[in-house]
């Protein structure tokens, strides 16, 4: 005999897992575990985190590194992130930045690449200059490299708007 499970993760994903009656502990266990993760970076926080990295939400700062707060056409902003390898072994990563205009149209999408060391930290940033005022929504994210776009981490996301 074969049970249905149907696992909620967010509004928009479910997954449904299969398996027989007489599953070990452990499998469940394990499954808990995966929607877990799967639920964490699925939402939104101060920190999305899929497993061993985690990335914090974004700021903007000049280029100097100073915090800045409004934002004009043709000015330099730089979209900076924390990212954090909690995991025992050396980690590549790709730091993402896309930028989305009030319409949902893509304006600029951005990336860098390097690795981090176990227990290692690293202040990721990738710098944008906005050509048109508007709202803009800023989404920071980390992949394990641009070819093989695995998702290291959710979404994190903020708003602002440039004069």
């Amino acid at each position: 005999m074969i049970k249905l499970r149907l696992i909620v993760i967010s509004c928009d994903l479910y997954v449904i897992v299969l398996y027989p009656c007489r599953v070990l502990k452990l499998l469940k266990t394990s499954l808990f575990l995966l929607g877990s993760v799967l639920l964490l970076g699925f939402t939104q926080s101060a920190l999305a985190t899929d497993g061993g990295i985690t990335v914090t939400q974004p700021i903007m700062v000049d280029p100097f590194g100073h915090a800045i707060s409004s934002f004009q056409v043709g000015q330099e902003i730089n979209v900076q992130s924390t990212v954090t390898n909690h995991d025992t072994s050396n980690q590549k990563y790709a730091y993402m930045l896309q930028v989305l205009g009030s319409n949902g149209e893509t304006e600029y999408f951005g990336s860098n690449s390097a690795s981090l060391e176990p227990t290692q930290s690293f202040n990721a940033s990738q710098m944008w200059i906005p050509t048109n005022s508007g709202q803009y929504n800023i989404q920071v994210f980390v992949w394990d490299s641009l070819s093989s776009a695995i998702p290291l981490t959710g979404v994190l996301s903020t708003t602002i708007t440039v004069t």
